[in-house]
């Protein structure tokens, strides 16, 4: 008797939109899909997200809404861990 194993299917890429800008920083939406698709049962829901690089540094965050990240670069990228 043979074992079947069943992998999870390589990730979807990223569907990226054009780039916005807030106070010159440039913010990159795109939707993504999940790290894997499962080889049985539902698709990961795919969700948004919007990337900004803090210009100080040159670290790359990333947030949920288009809202949390204009707050985050108007507070000069000073997250609730500074």
């Amino acid at each position: 008797m043979s074992t079947v194993v069943l992998m999870p299917l390589p990730p979807k890429a990223p569907e990226r939109f054009p780039l916005l800008e807030h106070n010159g920083i440039t913010i990159e939406p795109l939707q993504h899909f999940g790290f894997s698709t499962p080889a049985r049962g539902p698709a990961p829901k795919a969700r948004m997200l919007y990337g900004a690089r803090n210009p100080a540094d040159g670290e790359r965050h990333w947030r949920g809404s288009y809202d949390e990240i204009v707050s985050l670069i108007e507070r000069n990228f000073a997250t609730n861990e500074d």
